[in-house]
């Protein structure tokens, strides 16, 4: 059922450029698919440590279609990977997936109308790890998250500003956020911020969106995004997600890049250190070294 939902959010977010065909004066059309590799091996080392795999893979595909009427943008994000710590099983280290089609429709030089989806989920379950009091050497599994579990439908109507090719400043005072759980002990549990017993959360507010695209020098490109949100009927508290991703190209097959991400969402409680729950901030940060190619 889950993959079924996430199949027709797919056709909602992309049937649209595929049914523009009339008219069309360009489609733009880039994808690549990179693969990460890390190893550490450790034998009798006086140093200490443990041997480590770490593998991911991450896919990124865009279509730009620009005709009479105006420009649809659609792109799709995923990223996944996973790492092995010692005699420890493969544990979860990134699970992304990010849908988002935008439309524009010029009426001056940088401004344009506006209107934005975007969808936010992940593959596979999120598991907290805890030492089990009976056996030392044994990990307690906590599931936390899972596919469409949470999923974020964000719906934006507003106004676009393109300062330069590199930057655009979206703002939708009129913003649908829709968070859904799917998972029933997760449902049941009130997990972000959805009433108990309940798959769907609904909030109307105002949307920010800054993105960026932007060659810091030869080989070196950064990819910034920066979405705020706020509920009319809390206004003034700030959901907050900021993604940054810089990627040096080494040569045509292989690159470095460094990514974090920034959460804050009033919704989401953290299980703290001392197994309270409360706001706090999320942050991830991934490097990675490895293939990459080209599709388009």
């Amino acid at each position: 059922m889950k993959y079924v939902l996430l199949s027709a959010l797919c056709a909602f977010l992309f049937a649209p450029i595929q049914a523009q065909t009339l008219d069309t004066l360009q489609v733009n059309k880039t994808a690549s698919w990179g693969v990460n590799f890390a190893n550490v091996g450790l034998s009798n080392w006086t140093a200490g440590g443990e041997s480590s795999v770490a593998l991911g893979t991450v896919f990124n595909a865009k279509i730009v279609r620009k005709e009479n009427f105006g420009t649809w943008t659609s792109q799709f994000d995923f990223a996944l990977g996973g790492a092995r710590v010692g005699d420890k099983n493969f544990r979860k280290t990134d699970d992304n997936i990010i849908l988002q089609s935008k439309y524009t429709k010029k009426f001056s030089e940088k401004f344009r109308t506006a209107a934005i989806a975007v969808f936010r989920t992940q593959l596979l379950n999120g598991l907290v790890y805890k030492t089990d009091p009976e056996n030392p050497d044994e990990f307690l599994k906590n599931k936390i998250s899972g596919l469409l579990s949470p999923g974020y439908l964000s719906l934006n109507l507003g106004f676009d500003y393109e300062p330069g090719d590199y930057m655009s400043v979206s703002f939708a005072p009129t913003s649908g956020k829709f968070t859904l759980v799917t998972d029933r002990e997760l449902s049941e549990a009130g997990a972000f911020g959805v009433e108990k017993g309940k798959n769907t959360r609904s909030e109307l507010g105002v949307n920010l969106l800054v993105a960026v695209d932007l060659d810091l020098m030869e080989n070196m490109n950064l990819k910034s995004s920066l979405n705020l949100f706020t509920n009319y009927g809390t206004f003034g508290t700030i959901d907050t997600n900021w993604e940054n991703l810089i990627v040096m190209k080494v040569n045509k097959y292989f690159n470095a890049s460094l990514g974090t991400q920034l959460i804050y969402d009033k919704d989401i409680l953290i299980t703290k250190d001392d197994g309270s729950l409360g706001n706090a901030v999320q942050f991830k940060h991934i490097l990675n070294f490895g293939f990459n190619y080209a599709l388009y």
